[in-house]
């Protein structure tokens, strides 16, 4: 968490800078006072004086009347400037302690003035981002109480079902494999929240947080494709490339959205495939986008005869179809018999 402290280092700027402003202060109306005091010593003494015949007793009070004026003046100003300045000292040190109940009164128009206004400033500043913060720690806390509510009801459904399928009191197979897919549902439940999570967060307007880059697109489908192959190899699959790429291209995509991908499709291969029958990567590139054919053998299946169009809502195809789509791309997939075909379409870059 960053530290909410003010700059002590502009505070102490601040208190030091008053001083200095003083003396400019002060020099300034002593210089209007003294230049006052010798226009009225002047004419006192040579319009008056001649007047009441050059008294002495005149001629000495002459000259003090101008200089106790000075002084009466001088006096006044640095009792009000002084009382002035321990008013800014204290506003000073409300703001180094945190304290934002009251503003400093703005007095004249002169330097001290302005270093009055700009504290009231850091004032306003350091509230504003007190009542953003404030703002923050409440949107996070209804975040976190909303992620918790959402993930937490699928996942005791998840866990009831999973100790209902473990009881070994429970001999009836069709509820355990009925008790099995519930939850598998709930598990892609939790999934595709947390995915929706991901996407919306840290943007404006839910465009989510993607980092779009422009990539070669020779290599970077080689090293996706490269990865996914040798992942299913180790699980003990033949993988087949079939590429059509002889010119290069760019892509405009996020690297690691579109490695989830791959990852997610990788992890359906390694669920469903037949490990008995190879698993065939088809790259062609056509004038505007790119297509990569993925096709598999799912394990044998009674059920599955004929074309069936995957019903993949929360599931992770249709995390990929979220994904894909931002890309302003497509995906496609069908099943037909124990064929299992995905057609993932990226537009080139221009």
């Amino acid at each position: 968490m960053k530290n909410n402290k003010p700059d002590q280092t502009g505070i102490k700027n601040s208190q030091n800078r008053p001083d200095e402003e003083l003396v400019s202060v002060l020099i300034k109306y002593l210089s209007l006072a003294l230049i006052g005091a010798i226009i009225l010593n002047t004419t006192l003494n040579l319009i008056l004086l001649p007047i009441f015949d050059n008294n002495l007793f005149l001629s000495v009070l002459f000259i003090i009347i101008p200089n106790l004026l000075v002084f009466i003046m001088i006096s006044h100003l640095i009792r009000q400037k002084l009382s002035y300045l321990k008013t800014l000292q204290k506003g000073s040190e409300r703001i180094a302690a945190e304290n934002f109940e009251s503003y400093i009164p703005l007095q004249g128009h002169n330097e001290l003035t302005d270093i009055a206004n700009n504290i009231n400033l850091i004032h306003d500043l350091y509230e504003v981002k007190n009542k953003a913060e404030s703002l923050a720690k409440m949107e996070n806390h209804h975040i976190i109480t909303s992620v918790s509510n959402e993930i937490h009801a699928p996942l005791s459904g998840i866990i009831g079902y999973l100790e209902r399928i473990q009881n070994p009191d429970e001999h009836d197979f069709s509820k355990k494999e009925a008790y099995l897919k519930i939850s598998l549902k709930k598990a892609y439940q939790v999934i595709g929240f947390i995915d929706d999570l991901f996407e919306h967060a840290f943007t404006d307007n839910g465009k989510g947080y993607y980092q779009f880059k422009v990539y070669s697109g020779k290599p970077l489908i080689h090293q996706l494709l490269n990865s996914s192959t040798q992942t299913l190899k180790e699980a003990g699959y033949d993988v087949v490339q079939e590429n059509c790429i002889e010119r290069d291209f760019s892509l405009w995509v996020d690297l690691e959205q579109l490695q989830r991908i791959f990852d997610y499709l990788t992890a359906n291969i390694i669920k469903y495939a037949d490990p008995d029958k190879p698993i065939d990567f088809g790259l062609i590139l056509n004038k505007n986008e790119l297509c990569i054919i993925l096709r598999n053998k799912t394990i044998n299946n009674p059920d599955g005869a004929g074309k069936k169009v995957i019903d993949a809502e929360g599931s992770s195809l249709d995390s990929c179809r979220k994904i894909i789509t931002r890309h302003q791309g497509r995906i496609d997939y069908y099943q037909l018999n124990q064929l299992f075909k995905v057609e993932l379409i990226l537009p080139i870059h221009q």
